[in-house]
């Protein structure tokens, strides 16, 4: 996935309104660190690039090359596992 994808979330997949847990048709995926609000911003809409410049804005001081990197990393993992499309 690169900064121009646009990801969303597959058919089935949705975040638990106020648990750190990705719901899946197999079950849950627990989220760790910031991956709930990784994923809170893929809405099928927003590119990589975007998401990025959000997190930042609300993660104020962090680096924008590992923040980058974060959420490249993360969306990619989410992607082989087939709840998160590009």
């Amino acid at each position: 996935m690169d900064l121009q994808s646009i990801p969303r979330l597959a058919p089935g997949c949705r975040l638990h309104p106020s648990e750190p847990v990705l719901l899946v048709p197999e079950g849950t995926l627990n989220l760790a660190g910031p991956a709930r609000d990784i994923l809170g911003h893929v809405d099928g809409k927003l590119s990589v690039a975007a998401i990025v410049e959000r997190l930042l804005a609300e993660y104020s001081g962090a680096p924008k090359d590992e923040m980058t990197q974060d959420v490249v990393d993360l969306l990619n993992r989410m992607e082989q596992r087939g709840v998160v499309r590009s």
